[in-house]
This record gives structure tokens, sequence and C-alpha cells, in this order.
């Protein structure tokens, strides 16, 4: 019935005590604790028969750096810091369902993980590239005991003191140590039909295909995506003017067959086909080369994914689709201008039937591209949705200009572009799915934010973000314009990323509510443009207990129970919301006091939780508890908050009257 507020079994901890079960006879324990796995005998027990047949391999194809046990080590130590909120900081905190946290994002997403475990839809990140521009503002610093941990991994002196100096650099090794940890918490983030995109360039493009390929599984890569419009001004030999984004899905099976995006920006193209028509009569040659030239000179505007219509015939634009799939049905196809069969690849299958290629082949929709291959023409005009192209054009410049107008100054380099995240927000998640959640753990500008809200603004969704950004400091000599605004315009104590992206995030909320004023008559739909901020700083109580017992005095045992024992309302905020994450519930639940005599601050509901800060009377409790049930919010669990609550006699208590109330003994927690 007693566990720590933050109780979370590593991985490694969880697939040992599955190979446990499994193969007993392959695990071996030492006396001095330590484990080793038998393969030969997980090899024999697949195939008692033919233990040939099945080949465990100690040795294969993998991706391996100095420094890869401590970075998996790193992701799943307990979390060593807590959350607090930071309610002047927020908007709309009590109708929120989105959350800004401040602080290490993989200390956050260690925190995220007690609450959000299988939860997130989507996941963006635009990380350090590794880059000479590039800075690790999230070097680790190594401390005796994080030393004597490295040494327990079985690494060597030598080795110790190249991961000890590689944080920081700009190694292949220091950069996939950093990214590995984050990767792999990323992972049990996503629910079993989440995605995550990430951008990323040359320098590391390489290394983190390979490293995705193991945390998500070779199996569950989805696409690589070409962002078009990069502006690098480092040319060589060749002119870069693009980077990457790779997708991944925690189950690519579990994704649909397609994405898709509404078609929206369509006008310009109507109206540039009708001028070429008008221009050029039925030369269709000539009119789909223009327009081709047009979409090109045109760059982001109209959306990346229309420029595939670039053909032009009677009926108007179109493209060029493969009329096969997996899974379509496989018979001969004739084709009726010459009576031969249309060979039909490995694996593929025809999307329609005979009878209906016919009636294509009449109205012209068909194109022979040779005597055995054809493609069918879509049209633009006939088109209600568009499937995403894994090239698209949208210059950084452009993301830049709107954010200058929108912060009244140039307070971000670079950021990434709204108006394409956004198309991912459209391809990867559902408007209606009510439990859609958007993390972005490197939030920057605050892009992601804006790009979720827009969609929501686009499609009445009800998705949510969460962001993490670390307070990295804004160097008031190079950046000048950054620092004041954050120092004058905002009035802030300290100049860092993080309150701009807050701003933006304040500002592009306020921005699309007043957009939208003019379509609440026709859709009164509620657009969540809040936030809730929550800071990540150490545990005090923590800290206390830190200092071995040998070497504690009578006044640091006194301070530990003043400290930690006695109620006091100044901490009453911390110990709610980190409460929720050791509930599993998330951290825009909102939590409200229950009414409870003569102790107005000791019961809290949150969704079916009631938390116990304090003793409070028996029959008290049991009419708050009888109350919630006739307003139609019963109580499944009750958490009691140990270090204020140690009446021995209150808690035989609960569990007596949990019994009245017919709820088992297991509904009980105590936390702290």
């Amino acid at each position: 019935m007693s566990h720590p507020i933050f109780t979370a079994p590593s991985p490694a901890a969880q697939k040992l005590e599955l190979l446990r079960e499994l193969f007993p006879q392959a695990i071996e324990t030492a006396p001095d604790g330590s484990v080793r796995v038998n393969a030969a005998a997980i090899q024999q027990a697949l195939d008692p028969v033919n233990p040939e047949g099945i080949r465990v391999e100690e040795d294969g194809y993998e991706l391996r750096w100095v420094g890869k046990r401590e970075a998996y080590h790193t992701a799943f130590v307990p979390p060593q810091k807590i959350l607090k909120p930071l309610h002047a900081d927020s908007q709309d905190w009590d109708t929120t369902g989105n959350l800004l946290i401040k602080g290490d994002n993989l200390d956050a997403l260690r925190l995220l993980r007690q609450s959000y475990f299988g939860k997130v839809k989507l996941i963006y990140i635009d990380p350090p590239y590794n880059t000479q521009n590039d800075t690790f503002i999230y070097r680790d610093d190594f401390s005796a005991k994080q030393n004597e941990v490295l040494k327990q991994l079985g690494y060597s002196a030598d080795n110790i003191d190249y991961i000890k100096n590689i944080y920081g650099a700009r190694t292949h090794s220091g950069w996939l140590s950093f990214m590995y940890p984050r990767l792999l918490l990323a992972k049990d983030l996503l629910r079993e039909d989440g995605v995550i995109f990430i951008s990323i360039d040359d320098n590391e493009q390489a290394q983190l295909k390979l490293l995705c390929d193991e945390v998500f599984g070779q199996e569950n890569f989805v696409a690589e995506i070409v962002w078009e419009g990069a502006n690098k001004n480092d040319a060589r030999q060749v002119g870069t003017v693009h980077e990457y984004v790779l997708v991944y899905a925690q189950n690519r099976s579990e994704l649909p067959r397609e994405w898709s995006l509404k078609k929206e920006g369509a006008e310009p193209v109507f109206a540039e086909v009708k001028r070429l028509k008008k221009l050029h009569g039925s030369d269709f040659e000539t009119i789909s080369k223009e327009l081709a030239g047009w979409f090109r000179a045109m760059k982001a505007k109209p959306s990346f994914a229309l420029r595939r219509f670039r053909y032009v015939d009677e009926r108007g634009a179109y493209k060029e689709d493969d009329p096969t799939a997996p899974g379509g049905r496989k018979f001969d196809l004739i084709n009726p201008q010459n009576n031969q069969v249309l060979p039909l690849r490995k694996n593929r299958g025809w999307g329609f039937d005979q009878t209906e290629f016919n009636r294509l082949v009449d109205e012209g929709r068909v194109s022979f591209i040779t005597d055995s291959s054809v493609m069918i023409r879509r049209y633009l005009h006939e088109t209600d949705t568009i499937t995403p192209p894994s090239v698209h054009y949208q210059p950084a410049r452009s993301a830049s200009e709107r954010l200058t107008r929108m912060m009244n100054g140039n307070v971000f380099e670079f950021p990434k572009d709204e108006t394409v995240l956004n198309k991912f927000v459209e391809m990867a998640t559902d408007p209606n799915d009510a439990n859609c959640i958007v993390l972005d753990f490197f939030a920057g500008s605050g892009t992601t934010a804006h790009a979720v809200m827009l969609q929501n603004a686009l499609d009445s969704g009800c998705r949510r973000f969460i962001l993490v950004q670390i307070p990295q400091t804004i160097d008031p000599k190079k950046q000048k314009e950054a620092h004041s605004f954050v120092t004058d315009t905002l009035g802030r104590p300290e100049a860092t990323i993080f309150e701009i992206t807050a701003e933006r995030i304040r500002r592009a909320g306020a921005k699309l509510q007043a957009d939208r004023k003019t379509d609440l008559a026709t859709d009164p739909t509620h657009l969540d443009t809040g936030f809730r901020v929550f800071e990540l700083t150490d545990d005090p109580d923590a800290l206390i207990l830190q200092k071995p017992l040998a070497e504690a005095t009578q006044a640091d045992l006194v301070k530990l129970q003043t400290t930690i024992a006695t109620p006091q309302p100044e901490q009453l905020p911390r110990i709610l919301y980190n409460l929720l994450l050791a509930e599993g519930l998330p951290l825009s639940t909102r939590i409200e006091a229950v009414q409870a005599e003569q102790h107005p601050q000791a019961l809290y509901r949150a969704a079916d939780v009631l938390i116990i800060l304090q003793a409070v009377d028996t029959e008290d409790l049991r009419q708050a508890l009888t109350q919630l049930k006739a307003a139609g919010t019963p109580v499944q669990h009750l958490s009691v908050y140990a270090p204020w609550v140690q009446d021995n006699n209150f808690l035989l208590g609960l569990k007596t009257l949990l019994e009245t109330l017919g709820l088992s003994e297991d509904k009980l927690r105590l936390r702290g």
C-alpha cells in the first residue's frame, strides 16, 4: 500500500523480469547480485529439437559508440526534479488542456513518463543539428556518483574520461549520447498509433536514421521528408538548400493506409490554369510546362501538396497516380486500345476491375506511359483531400518574417514554420480525438504550439499540446534585440529563450482568437489558446534526505521533521500537482477542494481520485464521498500524502471506510 511518489520500474528491469519468467534456465544470478543471460539456453529453449534452427546472435549489425550503455542508463534513472506550478505565467489555468514546462527536457520526459506513458499521439522535435552554430546547453555535469555508475556499467577509466568529455562536444558520439535517452523516453510516451517527426540536416541525418531504426524499429520507418527552402549560406561544391524530417511510428500497422491533407489554397491554381488556357488554347503540353514553372515561381504559395497537380488537359489541373497498391485486386487487366495484357508488379494489385478501367480509358482519365504501364489522372477540382508528398518547398525566411511581425522585432533566428507543422498535425491527427496530445520537447520559439492552435482553428479540433523549453540564457551582445525584448518589453529579470516561447504562444493565441471572432456565429467551438506553466525545480525534501544518516545531527533531524512532516500552506500547490503525476493523471487535470469541517485544506478531488493531505474525522470523510457520488463524480481511489498524515488510527479507519463503501483495499494509496 505504501509507494514512493515517483515509482516506475526501468524498462531494463521489466525486460529482465520477463526473461526470467519465460526463460528461467537462462538467467543466472551471482552471489554479488550481478546477472548473466545465457544466450545458448535461450536458443535451446526456443527450439529444443533443432537449436541451430533459431540463432540468438550475440554480435550483429548495430549502431555502436563509446558511452551508449551510459546513455541508455541515463534515460531511466529516477526523476531528480519536481514540478512547480507557475500560475502567474499561465493563461486560462482552470480551463486549458495545454502545458508549457520550463526546464531540461530530459528531466521533463522522465517526469512526464509517470502520467503520459503511451498517451501521446504526435511528437515533433527540432533538436540541435550538431553544427558549428549549435551549443549544447543541455550539457550534463558528472558527479562522483555518476563516476561510480559508469564503473558499474563496465567502463574502463579511459572510457569514463572520454564519456565525460564528449558531453557538450561536437562529436557524433556526444550527439548520439545526447539524443539516445531522449528518444527512448519519447518512444515510451507515444501511443500505439503515435508518430514522431524529427527535423535534422546533413550533419547527423545518417546517425539519426540508424538511431531511430534501433529505438523505434526499421519496420516502423514511415518516411523521410525533404524540406526544401533552407538557406545555409555555406555552399562549397554544392549549395545545400534543404533539410530533412524523419518520420517514425510507434507501430506502423496501427496507422491508416493513407494520410491526407484538405485541399485548400487551390483558387490561385484554378485562376492560373484559366489564364493559361485562354493564352494557349488547347496546347496542353505548353500549358503544363508553364504551370510547372508557375508553381516553382510561387514557391510556398499555394500549399506544397498542390504542386503535384502540375499537368493540364481539357478537364483541368491533374496529377498522375499509380493505379496499383499492396492488397489490391490481382487479375489480368486488358488494355482496351490494343487488347494487350497489362502486367502486374509483384505484391501489387489493381484498384479497379476491367469494366471500371474501360470507362476510365474512354473518358481519357488514363495516361499510357508505355504499352504496358499506365497512370491514372486525379483532377484537383474533383479532389477533397490530397496525399502529402515527401518533398516540399517552404522558405525559412517566410516563417522568420511572420514571427518578427508578431513579436515586433527579430527575437528568434530561423524558427520553424507553423504553416508546415500544422500540415504535419493535420496529417497525423484526428480533430475529433479528445485524447490527442502533441508534444515538442525542443520548443524553441513555440512553433509547435502555434501550429496545434492554428490547426484546431481550421478544423474545430480539440488537440492539446505539451511543450518543454530549457531557460537558455540570451547573450546581450550577440542577441541584442532578443535580450531587449525580454528584459525591456516583457519586463523579465532574466533574459531566456523560455520567455520568448511563452510570449509567442500568448500572441499567436490572441491573434487566432481575434481572427475567428467573425466565425463564432457559424462555429461556436471553443478554441483553447491557454496553457499551464510548470517549472522543473529541485525537491527540497529530497535535498534534505541526501545527507548520509551517519552524518546527520540532531538539528538536521529536527529540520527534517519540521520541513517534511508539518503541513505548510506554501507547499500545497507543489504537493498537489506532483501528486497528479504519482496518480498517473494529466497535469491539465482540475484540482478542486472538497469541504471538510475544521480542515479547509485537507481534501481535494482530481478526476476520480480523492487526495487526503491531513487526517480528518472519518464521518466527515464519509459524507464528502457520499456527496461526490450523488453529484455524479464518484471517487474510485484515495491518495494519502503520508508525510502529513501520520495518524495510524485514521489510516485504519480509512480501510474500514473503504469496506463499507464497497471499495477494495488496493484503492487506498500512500504517497510521499
